[in-house]
């Protein structure tokens, strides 16, 4: 559930529509499919890694100890860094979301509120931390398949216009538009959505036993719990 929230969020609720706009419907799809292929491949070779080698640290240690200490050096800083601006990014959309509904507070206001309340959860111990991006993940799963059904139902013309939706977007602004422009736009869209599935490989580092996090036969079953 934390890599499923973790890879929910402002890149696919805010910029898979702007990227529609800029890449066109064909796109779309093709960014996506090939970022999906990529993260399939990826987190099965990490989570084969990350049972039989559970430590703290996840994939930059395995980088260190497989590839070059360099790489994992290199690895783990970018990770910070880029962690760092997704978080003001994060914040940014906060705002965004509030604003639709008002624009009478200012921004800083709703930016200040996120931040708090993130560095109030991180202040708990991990257990917490654990619980919190549980039921986060499973609101932001069910919003998903809220959003499907909501778009259904304004296709087949229960909108606030009436009006139908089929193919349009295939003709304005095309199936694939600007492109390869276009293309390479969704792409970096479509990367920076699904960002986040490793999490649940530094998740597994945390766990007791991560081998073990389904039921199996075990000695010491108490201590097969999760984090």
């Amino acid at each position: 559930m934390i890599a499923i929230g973790s890879n929910i969020g402002t890149g696919l609720f805010i910029g898979s529509g702007a990227a529609l706009s800029r890449g066109g419907p064909l796109s779309l799809i093709l960014g996506f499919f090939l970022i999906a292929i990529t993260l399939f491949i990826m987190m099965q070779s990490l989570a084969e890694m990350a049972v039989h080698f559970p430590v703290s640290g996840s994939f930059t240690r395995y980088a260190t100890r497989f590839v070059d200490p360099g790489l994992g050096f290199a690895m783990g800083w970018q990770y910070w860094m880029c962690w760092v601006s997704v978080f003001a990014a994060e914040a940014t959309a906060a705002n965004i979301l509030v604003g639709y509904w008002t624009q009478d507070v200012p921004v800083a206001v709703w930016i200040s509120v996120f931040i708090v309340i993130n560095l109030t959860i991180h202040c708990f111990p991990v257990r917490v931390f654990g619980e919190v991006e549980f039921f986060v993940s499973t609101l932001k799963v069910v919003s998903v398949l809220g959003f499907i059904v909501v778009t259904w139902v304004i296709m087949a013309g229960g909108g606030p216009d009436g009006r139908r939706h089929g193919g349009e977007y295939w003709v304005d602004p095309g199936a694939i538009a600007n492109g390869f422009q276009g293309l390479a736009s969704v792409f970096v869209t479509a990367a920076f959505a699904c960002g986040g599935t490793e999490m649940v490989g530094i998740v597994s580092g945390e766990t007791v036993h991560p081998r073990y996090s389904i039921p199996h036969p075990h000695p010491h079953p108490q201590k097969l719990k999760l984090c």
